[in-house]
């Protein structure tokens, strides 16, 4: 019996030695409970997406950079409001001439607007992103390499439109339509924005010294023209440009055939040597469409003495306008 103990004894110190020389001194034995779980990759949480600072109106002069649907980037407004501006001041649009230079034609209606409590706001197409009279004049309607028509989001047009509609949806503005004004290049991209844009938020408009124009018909070749336009313009769409208040204005010496930024093609020449005959011969063609059509005809034609070529001037002519429009529901003639 005490052999066989004596066995069973030998037999456990041996085990416990080959245990202890097969494990290695700095692999000590830990619990099961104590041992660090596996690494577990760190789920990937969804960041919210930072929230768009609201648009502010600055107040004196400033500048916004509005972002848009279908515009790559930012589109630049330079504004204006006077002290005690809010949501219901009425909104003037101003479109720049062929400069672009939406900073000076911001600064020529500070006074004006300080004077008639309105809310300034000149969109800046740039030459870089619009490039040429097509990009800006005529409305960026088509690619300029390809030729094809452009999403109407990118219409320049559009843009027009949806910075204002941006601006009441931001609640800066109570109105429901804005004032729309251009002088030259910006005149000739009035016209055609009324003329090809369906349903603006327009109230009333100012066009003043394009140096030629569009004819609200098909019997002449676009852009002279409607014939093989980019867009299509129905005769209601014609209609319903004709029945706003517009109002064609030119210097009475704006007169001048040699002005060196005067289109002198063919068709441009038929529609008179000079800015003036241009513009009296728009205002009798479309007068003679509307009663050709039977439909109203709210539009009105002034010539400025003793004025020229001048958007400093026509801007305080259209400022004065707008302000009695307001009051009035319609200009001052």
């Amino acid at each position: 019996m005490i052999t066989v103990l004596r066995c069973v004894v030998l037999a456990l110190l041996f085990s416990a030695s080959v245990q202890a020389e097969t494990t290695a001194p700095d692999q000590k034995a830990v619990p099961a409970a104590a041992k660090p779980a596996p690494a577990v990759a760190k789920a990937s949480v969804a960041k919210a997406p930072a929230a768009k600072s609201p648009l502010v109106f600055p107040q004196g002069s400033g500048v916004m950079h509005i972002p848009l649907a279908g515009v790559k980037k930012p589109l630049d407004v330079f504004t204006y409001q006077p002290v005690g501006a809010d949501e219901t001041t009425p909104v003037i649009m101003v479109m720049t001439g062929v400069d672009r230079n939406a900073a000076t034609y911001r600064n020529d209606w500070m006074t004006v607007a300080d004077q008639y409590h309105l809310r300034v706001v000149v969109p800046h197409f740039s030459e870089q992103d619009f490039p040429g009279a097509a990009g800006y004049n005529l409305g960026n309607l088509t690619d300029s390499k390809t030729h094809r028509r452009l999403p109407k989001s990118q219409w320049a047009f559009s843009i027009v439109d949806n910075v204002f509609t941006t601006l009441q949806k931001q609640g800066i503005t109570q109105q429901k339509q804005y004032y729309l004004f251009g002088n030259s290049a910006g005149c000739q991209f009035v016209h055609r924005m009324l003329t090809l844009l369906p349903e603006p938020n327009v109230k009333a408009a100012v066009c003043a010294a394009a140096g030629w124009w569009t004819l609200p018909d098909t019997d002449q070749r676009w852009p002279y023209g409607l014939r093989e336009a980019p867009v299509a313009v129905s005769q209601q769409q014609l209609n319903d440009y004709f029945a706003k208040p517009v109002l064609i204005a030119v210097g009475a010496e704006d007169d001048d055939p040699e002005n060196r930024l005067l289109r002198k093609s063919k068709q441009a020449m038929a529609q008179g040597t000079n800015r003036l005959e241009r513009a009296e011969s728009y205002f009798t063609t479309s007068q003679q469409r509307a009663e050709q059509n039977n439909t109203p005809f709210n539009w009105h034609f002034m010539d400025l003495s003793d004025v020229g070529h001048s958007g400093s001037k026509m801007s305080v002519f259209a400022a004065g306008q707008f302000a009695w429009f307001e009051q009035h529901n319609a200009f001052h003639l």
